[in-house]
């Protein structure tokens, strides 16, 4: 029988992290989203074939024997991209990103027979795992190489994406660490960090150094998916950081040592700014209230229910910029954004974008991207797109 624990793990967690999953892929919206549902999609499958592999199921359905070999090599390269694209968000899907999937897809291929096989050939298989009381630690003869050097070969699999997705994080920090949102970098780090943890879990699994490779549920099997419960811990906090629009907008934020208080602010006002542009982000990604070319400081004061001095000193601290620079950070990173989703905004005119965006004017646009960037339009988008 079932645990309370067995069933919100199998059944609960795993169904509402799969439509989860299934709404970040088909909504709207940046790379990383769609790796990152993706990435909650084989979290939610690795759940449910586990089931089926564990308390005495695995005899009652010989036909999903094996159907969870392939996810291993698929998850870590999913992963890792989700946190390229996070931190590279402008970049364009790349030929050697397709590479990455290669494992995956050999090893899929060479057990298409085998799925596809006679029933007798999986019980006899089944039999062996039964025999030697191990998914790891028998003599398949299924794959070419044996269970437990294949089960190996996936732990370096995993530990090298770990290990560079964490490198590849700690570089951003040292080199750039003033380019992003400071609850980013944290997401990240802590992403990073878990993995490189979980693997060291799965090491044991696979070597039987811990003893909860016996086909049972053990709650020592919730320790290889640390990262994954984090990842969707940061993401239910703070869903917003997933539109595009928005996390474009958050990587002007200031790092906390390169702001500028004034006479007299004191922590408990500093804190509160904090807590303004948190409400304000939330806002401009949500309602999109830039798109309005007469929005306001007063408009969106009494929206946000401060004063127009506290909206003000706001985005002055947090930002550096003045609220109509603010406003039109988030305009221009919208037409940035647009230009690489839609291939229709790459052919519109700047006087078209302007009007889209919420310029109101060709002028209005030139004057901001001149202000903001230092260049024109024309050479600032096509940057934009090189970049990309």
């Amino acid at each position: 029988m079932l645990t309370i624990v067995e069933l919100l793990y199998d059944f609960v967690i795993s169904t509402l992290v799969g439509l989860f999953g299934l709404h970040l892929i088909t909504k709207k919206g940046p790379k990383a989203s769609k790796f990152l549902g993706l990435y909650f999609l084989i979290f939610c499958a690795r759940i449910i074939l586990a089931y089926y592999a564990t308390g005495g199921r695995l005899i009652q359905y010989p036909h999903l024997y094996l159907v969870g070999s392939p996810i291993h090599f698929l998850a870590p390269p999913v992963a890792f991209l989700f946190i390229y694209f996070m931190l590279y968000p402008q970049r364009k899907w790349r030929v050697w990103q397709a590479l990455l999937f290669l494992p995956f897809v050999l090893h899929l291929g060479e057990l298409l027979p085998f799925y596809f096989g006679p029933l007798e050939v999986k019980m006899s298989q089944i039999q062996l795992v039964l025999q030697y009381k191990s998914l790891v630690d028998y003599p398949g003869t299924v794959t070419f190489f044996s269970p437990k050097l294949l089960s190996l070969l996936k732990l370096i699999h995993t530990s090298v994406y770990a290990f560079i997705s964490f490198l590849m994080v700690l570089l951003q920090i040292i080199k750039n660490r003033n380019k992003y949102n400071r609850f980013v970098l944290k997401w990240m780090v802590t992403f990073t960090s878990l993995s490189l943890l979980s693997v060291v879990f799965i090491g044991a699994y696979v070597l039987g150094i811990i003893g909860f490779n016996n086909l049972r549920f053990s709650y020592a099997d919730l320790l290889m998916h640390l990262a994954a419960f984090v990842n969707l811990g940061f993401v239910l906090y703070r869903p917003s950081l997933l539109d595009g629009v928005s996390f474009q907008s958050l990587v002007l934020r200031l790092d906390k040592g390169h702001r500028s208080s004034e006479p007299g602010e004191d922590v408990e006002k500093l804190r509160k700014y904090e807590g303004y542009a948190k409400q304000l982000e939330s806002y401009f990604a949500n309602e999109k209230p830039f798109l309005d070319p007469e929005l306001s400081l007063e408009k969106t004061a009494k929206m946000l229910q401060i004063s127009t001095k506290d909206l003000s000193r706001t985005t002055a601290y947090i930002y550096e910029l003045g609220y109509p620079d603010f406003v039109n950070s988030w305009r221009i990173n919208y037409i940035v954004q647009q230009r690489n989703s839609d291939k229709h905004w790459q052919e519109y005119s700047q006087d078209m974008l302007a009007e889209l965006s919420g310029f109101g004017s060709r002028q209005g646009l030139h004057n901001a991207v001149n202000r903001l960037h230092g260049t024109t339009p024309a050479m600032f988008f096509a940057q934009k797109k090189k970049e990309s």
